[in-house]
């Protein structure tokens, strides 16, 4: 019988990693070897948060612990930093900078692909200016999940990102914001804002970021309009997989008995006035963004069907509908019991 230890690392990572994660402590303790190889395991995804009625954690001593250990630093891939005040706090006085590890430890990692901020603006400036004096980028990113456009700069310091979210509405000017983030993201093949849909917009991104595979615009648009949103969406040929806003925001029904007809008859409309005229290949479809997702797929030559409703708490936040982004939803098509 051949003993675990002595099983190739890679081998012993992919045995490990379909293992049920409550039980990654217990395996932790068999041995030495087996605690080495479930460390990558426990550190890939980690969140750095504050309660909103709780203390902020102490980020210096959590960069100070992390970066100590280089087992621990070379195994995340998705780290999440959500350190907002408390609505009950925000009157407090005292000290309320950026700590400047945060930066020290963002280019430290060199595993890290997926990054989600979710920090107040007023740390936009401090960050930036602790990444310039650094000149450090992050070139293992992929994907960048941001709280507003305001912290959109922070892309400049991504040179391979691939994938792009924005999770807020702000009035912006499409034309100027898109050309100057094509310039910084030239690699970017998935996009994903809340913004209101409009034909500026699209004309925009059709004509800075063709490329795109993935796009979502997840604001609300009306009827009309969405009708030349599906048509002016057929210049964008590599276009794979398609976010659409929840039903309500696409303002054509009130009764949530009537959800699934209405999606069907989005489906329909996609087929007909984009797949069916020519444009994009699209495969994938997901309607929505909260705590559920349902997701409609369709093979070469057949009709979406419904996939099940995503259970996104968690898995999807950060992540992109394309495999090989190298985000958080690649389990979406690697482990089938993500789909509930």
């Amino acid at each position: 019988m051949t003993n675990l230890d002595s099983l190739p690392y890679d081998v012993l990572y992919e045995i490990l990693s379909k293992l049920d994660k409550e039980l990654w402590k217990g395996v932790s303790l068999v041995s030495k070897s087996l605690r080495l190889a479930i460390i990558p395991l426990i550190f890939r995804k980690i969140r750095i948060e504050k309660w909103y009625f709780g203390a902020a954690p102490n980020t210096g001593e959590i960069s100070e612990v992390i970066l100590s250990n280089e087992v621990i630093a070379g195994s995340i891939m998705v780290l999440d930093i959500a350190l907002r005040r408390a609505l009950s706090d925000s009157s407090q006085t005292g000290e309320d900078t950026l700590p400047a590890s945060i930066a020290k430890l963002l280019t430290s990692l060199p595993s890290l692909t997926c990054l989600i901020i979710d920090l107040p603006a007023r740390y936009t400036e401090p960050l930036f200016t602790d990444f310039k004096a650094d000149t450090k980028k992050l070139v293992s990113l992929r994907s960048l999940v941001i709280p507003a456009w305001v912290w959109a700069p922070l892309a400049q310091f991504c040179p391979h990102l691939q994938s792009f979210q924005v999770e807020s509405q702000a009035p912006w000017s499409p034309g100027e914001n898109i050309t100057w983030f094509a310039q910084q993201c030239p690699n970017i093949t998935a996009f994903v804002c809340f913004e209101e849909i409009s034909t500026v917009t699209i004309k925009a991104l059709g004509e800075h970021l063709p490329q795109l595979e993935e796009l979502g615009l997840l604001g609300t648009v009306e009827e009309r309009a969405f009708v030349d949103y599906l048509k002016d969406l057929r210049s964008f040929r590599k276009l794979r997989a398609l976010r659409l806003p929840p039903i309500l925001r696409l303002r054509m029904v009130s009764d949530p008995a009537d959800y699934e007809t209405v999606e069907k008859a989005l489906m329909d409309a996609i087929e007909r006035l984009l797949i069916a005229k020519g444009g994009p290949n699209i495969n994938v479809v997901t309607v929505g963004c909260s705590s559920r997702v349902p997701i409609y797929r369709r093979a070469q030559g057949e009709r979406f069907k419904l996939k099940r409703a995503l259970d996104v708490s968690g898995q999807y936040r950060g992540g992109m509908l394309v495999p090989g982004h190298s985000t958080a939803l690649d389990s979406l098509f690697n482990e089938p019991e993500t789909l509930k």
